[in-house]
């Protein structure tokens, strides 16, 4: 029996998936996946950076970010990185209803940082997931 759904229900439907909770780890394949992805965006003007701001919604990310702060003695990038991480926690905790968001400048913030420690997306996925290179290309798009 299939169901048939209203265009009204669809529509909150898309908009409660778009504000999906932040999570705290992401499996390899979809590391590999999504990066493959940004790297194949031709629209995209700078894809290493792109993905690493999106991965920053990802808690494992975070703490990456936050473990780098730490080690160059930078508090001000620690300190973003515990916001970050307190934000994915509230999520994880109260779903939906949690009104925390990470704004675009502390997702900025923490990908420069990281791209500058890791040199591209890619070491950054090498460092939390262990992905080589081979992986990602393999990876399905």
């Amino acid at each position: 029996m299939h169901r048939i759904y209203s265009i009204k229900f669809i529509g909150k439907w898309m908009k409660k998936a778009k504000n999906m909770p932040y999570q705290k780890g992401w499996r390899r394949d979809y590391a590999a996946e999504s990066l493959k992805r940004h790297e194949l965006n031709r629209w995209a003007s700078d894809p290493s950076l792109q993905w690493t701001e999106f991965a920053v919604e990802c808690g494992e990310v975070a703490t990456l970010a936050q473990r780098v702060g730490q080690e160059i003695e930078n508090e001000k990038i620690a300190s973003i990185a515990k916001t970050v991480l307190d934000t994915i926690n509230d999520h994880e905790r109260r779903g939906v209803r949690s009104y925390r968001k990470i704004t675009n400048k502390q997702r900025r913030a923490l990908a420069v940082v990281l791209l500058e420690q890791f040199g591209s997306a890619r070491g950054i996925a090498a460092e939390i997931w262990g992905l080589t290179d081979e992986e990602i290309n393999n990876a399905d798009a």
